[in-house]
C-alpha cells in the first residue's frame, strides 16, 4: 500500500555529508524520495523540507542538486495540520526499499508551540529515537539501515551491496560471484568510476584471454579460462556501481550485453582456433574444432543481435535486449523438452555458470569437449529462438 502524506521532512545533521557507496546521505534520501514520486505518479511531485540542526553553521548547509532530481520540491519550514514523514539522514535506504520506509517512518504532527528551533529540532529527534528499534541498526532487514556513526560506514557498504545481484545470475554469481563484485564495488565507489566505463574496461580480459586461448597449449587453454571466468565476475560491479550510486541508463544494459557477446564469442572463436593450433589434434580434428568454433561463434551472434540492425544503428546500444530472445526460448524449448528441462538447461546456460564450468573441465584437459558442447548449445539454442520467432509472427 503506498503511504499517504503531503510532505518529508528530513532532520540533518553532520551525517547529511557522510559519503556512503558514492554518494553523500541526504543526496542519497532525496534521490530516493525522487524515484518514489516517479514510480506512483507521472506527475507528482514530494515536498521536501531539510531541517538542519540549529548548530551547524549556516554555511555548511546544502540542497542535493544532483542532476537526476527532477520531482522533489525543496521548501522551507514545517507546516501546521499537514502529513509529514519524519525521516533522518543517518537511515540508509535501498533503492526496493523507499516505499516501506516511508510507511514505517514517524508521521509528524508540528506543535508550533514547542519554542525556538533548537527545542523543535530536539523533539523531533526524540520522536526519532523512541522509533529507533522500527528503524533497526545494522543487523538485519533488507530495506535500510540507521547508521549510527562514520565508524559503521564500511558495514553499512557491504550491507547496501549485497543481494543487488540482477535475476538472472545463476547460482554461481549468489555465491561465489556476487561476495568478490561486492568487494570490488566497494572500493570502486570511492572513485569516480562509471558503470559504462567499467563495462568498457573489463573488455581487455575476454580479449587478453582469446590471445592466451588461440596459443594451443594446456597452459593457454587454462590461463585464457581463468580470465574469460574473471571477466564474468568482475561484470558484475557495473550494475552495483549504477543501483548504489543512481547512475543507471537506458543504454547501460546494453552496453552490459553487447560486452557480454563480444566475451561469448571471443571464447568460442579462441578455443576453435586454438584448438586448430594444437599439436595434439590430427589434421581432421583441427579442422572440425575451427569450423565448430567458428560455426558456434555465427549462430550466437544471429541469435542475440536484435532482430533489427538499423534499430541497433538508430538506438545505440540500448537496442540490445535479451528479454524478447529468452521468452522464444523458453516458449520453443518447453513444447520439444518440457519446462522442467528447458528451466535446467537456462540455468546451466546462464554465464557464470557456464564460464565456471567451462573453467573447471578446461583444467581437467577437455577443452575440446567444451567446444563440443558450445557448438551443441549454439545450434540448439538458435534453432529453437528461430522457431519460437517463426511461430510467434505466424500467431501473429
Amino acid at each position: 500500500m503506498i503511504p499517504s502524506f503531503d510532505r518529508v521532512v528530513i532532520l540533518a545533521d553532520e551525517s547529511a555529508n557522510w559519503e556512503i557507496a558514492g554518494l553523500r546521505q541526504l543526496d542519497r534520501l532525496a534521490l530516493a524520495m525522487d524515484e518514489f514520486a516517479h514510480s506512483i505518479s507521472s506527475q507528482r511531485k514530494i515536498e521536501i523540507v531539510i531541517f538542519w540542526r540549529p548548530d551547524i553553521d549556516p554555511s555548511q548547509r546544502w540542497r542535493p542538486e544532483h542532476p537526476r532530481l527532477s520531482r522533489c520540491q525543496f521548501v522551507e519550514g514545517l507546516s501546521v495540520g499537514a502529513s509529514q514523514r519524519l525521516l533522518n539522514t543517518r537511515l540508509l535506504v535501498k533503492r526496493t526499499g523507499v516505499e516501506r520506509l516511508l510507511r514505517d517512518a514517524v508521521s509528524l504532527e508540528f506543535d508550533p508551540g514547542l519554542g525556538d528551533e533548537s527545542a523543535v529540532w530536539k523533539k523531533l529527534r526524540e520522536q526519532m529515537q523512541e522509533q529507533r528499534a522500527s528503524f533497526g541498526d545494522l543487523s538485519g532487514g533488507d530495506d535500510w539501515r540507521y547508521v549510527a556513526s562514520s565508524a559503521e560506514i564500511p558495514r553499512a557498504e557491504r550491507w547496501l551491496l549485497r543481494r543487488s545481484g540482477k535475476s538472472r545470475d545463476g547460482f554461481v554469481s549468489r555465491y561465489l560471484n556476487r561476495p568478490i563484485s561486492c568487494a570490488v564495488s566497494q572500493f570502486l565507489l570511492k572513485t569516480p568510476m562509471t558503470p559504462n566505463l567499467w563495462t568498457i574496461l573489463i573488455t581487455i580480459f575476454p580479449v587478453i584471454g582469446f590471445l592466451f586461448l588461440i596459443r594451443g597449449t594446456y597452459a593457454g587453454f587454462v590461463i585464457g579460462a581463468v580470465l574469460f571466468n574473471l571477466h564474468s565476475i568482475l561484470d558484475g560491479c557495473d550494475g552495483e556501481i549504477a543501483r548504489a550510486k543512481y547512475l543507471d541508463s537506458e543504454k547501460g544494459p546494453g552496453i552490459d550485453a553487447i560486452g557480454d557477446l563480444i566475451a561469448l564469442l571471443l571464447f568460442s572463436i579462441g578455443l576453435g582456433f586454438g584448438l586448430f593450433r594444437s599439436p595434439e589434434q590430427s589434421a581432421v580434428g583441427r579442422w572440425i574444432f575451427l569450423t565448430e568454433g567458428l560455426l558456434a561463434s555465427v549462430l550466437i551472434a544471429l541469435r542475440l543481435v536484435p532482430d533489427h540492425v538499423l534499430d541497433l544503428l538508430r538506438r545505440g546500444p540500448a537496442a540490445v535486449v535479451f528479454t524478447k530472445d529468452d521468452e522464444r526460448l523458453r516458449r520453443s524449448g518447453g513444447r520439444f523438452f518440457g519446462n522442467q528441462l528447458t528451466s535446467l538447461g537456462f540455468e546451466l546456460g546462464k554465464r557464470d555458470v557456464a564460464f565456471f564450468l567451462f573453467l573447471i573441465v578446461i583444467a581437467l584437459g577437455g577443452a575440446r569437449w567444451i567446444l563440443h558442447l558450445l557448438f551443441i548449445y549454439a545450434v540448439a539454442t538458435w534453432t529453437l529462438s528461430w522457431r519460437g520467432r517463426a511461430g510467434r509472427e505466424k500467431i501473429a
